[in-house]
């Protein structure tokens, strides 16, 4: 569905919760046992349980508080711990709630690292990696002593991927783990979102004190701040500077914030048009990527797309790590899965993969079903929505040059623009548009009752 509005009964708020998710200090490291990591990887890069560590208000009655949902679309995939010698820049991702009804909450998250002051964690997690080097130490030994084949054969699993890493020393390293603020809205304003969370981020790390309380200005914008009324700006005031958002009339296409343009760079024209005819076949649709906001992006933006029609099926742009067997659904479904940039395509276990349409968005890289139709008028479609990119300065191959559809768009010239009966080409006609039509004899008696009315279609 495209981005839509919220609850009707709702007393018209900007957003309806602030929340904070992050490590809980009491319960200590919980290994996350269903986000499908494994032991052999590091400590650091192992994911641990996160929680919901505190919300304001605690309930509306308009929109019950839905915490264990929260909490994994907040961190996916749970906590997660590096060094001062890792970046720890943050990073910010959407998310939706889709309730029974069909309703939708927008969920907005920034998330950052902050330093571990608990002694505890920081001793647990040394005792890990004593642990994980002691196992390192066995397999290697067993793998060094067992002959040439042996040593060949545990080289190849369980050494690789065991790797002896001291990358966390107590008595060196500072640690450091991740922790998300959010907020919980009935409207998706990403952008205005977006700034509320940095602007507070901000003023949480600066060395100088924002001017007023930090709650007084989350009280604010969950309590003062309305919901801008239909065909109207509303402009208030963040932590460090004026925040904007626009609310479309009734009579305008639905509210979007979510950048089109970078999804073109992303997948290039003739992909985001192959994704787009697997979208409205309600075909099964995988996205996949290191970074959750770019699985909101194309899944917002595809089905946004849509409009006037709305996908009808599931639909869960972020699927956590905890929820994998939804993938095993035997219906149309669009999910988005993050991936952690190491394991490549072949190591995913998906079923059904001949109905599926599989997106590597970061690699600029699509699968299709088998025998998937084409769009109608495909390669002059293509032509003309790359002609409005490049109107843009928007490449139709997109940024990347990692996909075949490079070097087929580069190829692609007018004169290629030839029969093709799947798609209802018409064979050596010119491009212009309008002569293209007017041999289609349904069309032509559209345009005969339009003349009707005195208007030329000569010049559309």
């Amino acid at each position: 569905m495209s981005g839509g509005g919220g609850n009707s009964s709702a007393p018209g708020r900007f957003a309806d919760y602030f929340v904070i998710c992050g490590l809980d200090t009491d319960t200590g490291l919980e290994p996350d046992e269903l986000s499908g990591e494994n032991f052999e990887q590091t400590p650091l890069r192992r994911t641990f349980k996160s929680k919901v560590l505190a919300r304001y208000p605690e309930n509306v009655e308009w929109n019950a508080f839905d915490q264990d949902a929260v909490g994994m679309l907040c961190m996916p995939k749970g906590l997660s711990f590096k060094t001062q010698a890792d970046c720890r820049e943050p990073q910010f991702h959407s998310f939706i709630i889709t309730r029974e009804d069909g309703s939708r909450t927008f969920g907005f998250a920034l998330t950052f690292f902050e330093e571990v002051t608990s002694k505890q964690i920081c001793s647990a997690m040394q005792t890990l990696y004593h642990m994980h080097n002691a196992e390192y130490d066995i397999i290697h030994m067993s793998a060094t002593n067992g002959g040439t084949d042996c040593a060949e054969d545990c080289s190849d699993s369980s050494v690789t991927k065991l790797q002896r890493f001291n990358s966390y020393d107590i008595t060196r390293d500072t640690l450091y783990v991740s922790k998300c603020i959010c907020l919980i809205a009935p409207m998706s304003f990403m952008t205005a979102c977006k700034k509320v969370l940095a602007q507070l981020h901000q003023a949480v790390t600066s060395p100088q004190p924002p001017p007023l309380p930090l709650e007084s200005y989350i009280y604010n914008i969950l309590y003062e701040v309305p919901l801008p009324p239909a065909g109207r700006s509303l402009k208030f005031s963040g932590v460090y500077g004026s925040i904007i958002c626009q609310r479309p009339s009734t009579n305008e296409l639905p509210p979007f914030d979510f950048p089109v343009k970078e999804v073109f760079e992303l997948l290039g024209v003739e992909n985001v048009v192959q994704l787009f005819t697997c979208a409205l076949l309600e075909l099964q649709i995988l996205l996949y990527s290191q970074h959750y906001q770019r699985l909101m992006t194309v899944a917002e933006t595809i089905t946004g797309l849509m409009f006037p029609f709305q996908w009808q099926h599931v639909y869960v742009p972020i699927l956590p790590a905890s929820l994998l067997h939804f993938l095993d659904a035997p219906v149309p479904y669009l999910m988005g899965l993050h991936s952690n940039g190491l394991d490549d395509r072949s190591k995913l276990e998906l079923p059904q993969e001949a109905n599926l349409c599989f997106v590597d968005i970061d690699n600029h890289f699509i699968e299709l079903p088998e025998d998937l139709p084409q769009f109608p008028n495909k390669l002059e479609f293509i032509q003309e929505v790359s002609e409005v990119l490049m109107s843009f300065g928007i490449p139709p191959e997109g940024n990347l040059h990692c996909s075949e559809s490079v070097s087929k768009m580069k190829n692609l010239k007018s004169s290629d623009l030839v029969s093709d009966k799947k798609n209802g080409n018409l064979a050596g006609s010119p491009l212009n548009t309008f002569e293209l039509l007017k041999e289609n004899e349904t069309l032509a008696r559209i345009q005969a009752l339009v003349k009707r009315t005195g208007v030329s279609l000569e010049k559309v």
